[in-house]
């Protein structure tokens, strides 16, 4: 028996290889970028010799349109283990790339990362790094990217004994790719660097090598969420935006969001306060900058979205479900023309202290009551959820009102973000970083309280730019 299993991109044609080697092409293969694989997909074909099988294991592609990295990874994983502890160990592995990408970066240069990871070093000989989409070049072009792959990208799997091939498109270029595996018998293989981590030595998913790849680029990711909600700080108080003369901004007084402590000296303001870290101006009589929030809300999702997969990483299902409801919350404000603040305030919030809750979460087990809080966190989060469901429904003018009960379910959530705060506080061995993150959380709540006493905004409305004057 010959296993293999078929790695790479989406869109690199893993699925288009297994189909040509069984003779069946075009038979269920993607033809873009859509993923196509959705699971591991074991392909049994009778070896040319007569004699053997062969078992094609057709992988999905990192990247993919529907599912996070670490929910590919984990797929993976589990395929690989579960068949390990069958005493089953692969013949080799195939990484398929596209040879019509113009240069190894973004997804492409994740994904090997991770693969290499997966793989182990000492398991590179028996990996067969495959070039793919040759119809989609000159044979000029393909040769010279061919060329920087084997002295450059690829070099230190080539030292290593990895070997490359070109696909052709054809059952007989597919047949020549398989026939070039390791014919070793079985007793000789040697089981995958994630097979021996996670069976033999049993680490967890994200402490293997492959799975702090996938963790270091999530938390990458998730490092420019104080970028983005800082730089608005920044440059508001470099320059101060000009408050709405046409908007109307009724006060809605007493605020129901409850103070502590912490957020008092926040609220005091002068002239001029910028709202949460910054991502809109709020003056003291309440006015918003003309920027509003849909410019952040670009920078936010793809956080939310790496926030995801570092808790489906570890393993926090009770994070998914804050996160969950924020993300579909970011999603819904991108397709509205414009709503009224606050339902950003209280995502901006979200998005801050998920930040903080994951960094602590990947050093260190919580503690039970931190678990807790961060259920009803949750909660609370689904409810806003609920509120923007509901808006989307208005008109356009009624989405900048904010009712009684939409501020009062928004400061029910903010008053759980409160609590997991200061159970956050309560650790014994906090670090600069966890003090820091939960003031930023702190600001942003003393901001969120301010957005609930403005009954109307529109500084979420894309304006028509102001046309100069015309000379008489």
């Amino acid at each position: 028996m010959i296993d293999a299993s078929v790695m790479g991109p989406t869109g690199a044609g893993k699925s288009t290889f297994v189909d040509h080697a069984v003779g069946r092409p075009g038979v269920g293969a993607g033809h873009d970028l859509m993923s196509y694989t959705k699971e591991m997909r074991p392909v049994r074909y009778p070896h040319s010799d007569g004699i053997r099988n062969i078992v094609l294991i057709d992988s999905p592609g990192f990247d993919d349109t529907f599912m996070t990295d670490a929910q590919i990874l984990r797929q993976i994983a589990h395929w690989l283990n579960a068949t390990y502890k069958k005493n089953i160990k692969l013949s080799g592995v195939l990484y398929l790339h596209r040879i019509s990408d113009n240069r190894v970066s973004g997804t492409p240069l994740r994904n090997y990362n991770m693969f290499k990871e997966l793989c182990g070093k000492e398991n590179f000989k028996n990996v067969i790094l495959v070039t793919t989409m040759w119809d989609e070049v000159t044979e000029g072009v393909g040769s010279a990217r061919e060329k920087e792959l084997q002295s450059d990208f690829w070099r230190s799997m080539i030292n290593l004994g990895s070997t490359m091939h070109r696909f052709e498109g054809t059952m007989e270029s597919a047949w020549g790719i398989i026939n070039s595996l390791s014919l070793a018998p079985p007793v000789q293989r040697r089981p995958l660097q994630i097979q021996r981590e996670m069976v033999d030595e049993h680490v967890p998913l994200h402490r293997t090598a492959a799975g702090r790849a996938v963790m270091a680029t999530l938390t990458g990711l998730m490092s420019g969420v104080k970028r983005i909600f800082g730089r608005f700080a920044n440059g508001r108080r470099r320059s101060p935006s000009p408050i709405l003369q046409d908007s109307k901004h009724l006060r809605r007084s007493p605020s129901m969001l409850s103070t502590s402590s912490a957020t008092t000296s926040s609220d005091t303001s002068s002239n001029s306060r910028s709202v949460g870290t910054g991502t809109m101006s709020l003056s003291s009589s309440g006015a918003c900058s003309t920027e509003g929030y849909q410019g952040s809300l670009v920078r936010v999702i793809p956080i939310l979205q790496a926030a995801l997969g570092v808790a489906e990483l570890i393993r926090i299902p009770y994070l998914k479900d804050v996160i969950s409801p924020s993300l579909s919350i970011a999603l819904s404000i991108e397709t509205m023309t414009g709503t009224h603040h606050a339902l950003f305030q209280v995502l901006e919030t979200a998005t801050l202290l998920v930040n903080v809750i994951t960094e602590r979460a990947r050093q260190t087990r919580l503690p039970v009551d931190i678990k807790v809080a961060i259920k009803d966190f949750g909660k609370q989060m689904s409810d806003v959820q609920g509120i923007v469901q509901n808006v989307t429904q208005r008109q356009s003018e009624a989405r900048q009102i904010l009712q009684p009960t939409d501020a009062c379910i928004i400061s029910t959530c903010a008053n759980s973000m409160r609590l997991v705060c200061d159970v956050l506080r309560q650790i014994s061995q906090s670090t600069i970083s966890l003090r820091t993150g939960l003031r930023e959380v702190d600001d942003s709540l003393g901001a969120l309280k301010r957005s609930l006493d403005i009954d109307s905004c529109n500084c979420g409305t894309p304006r028509e730019p102001a046309q100069p004057a015309s000379e008489p």
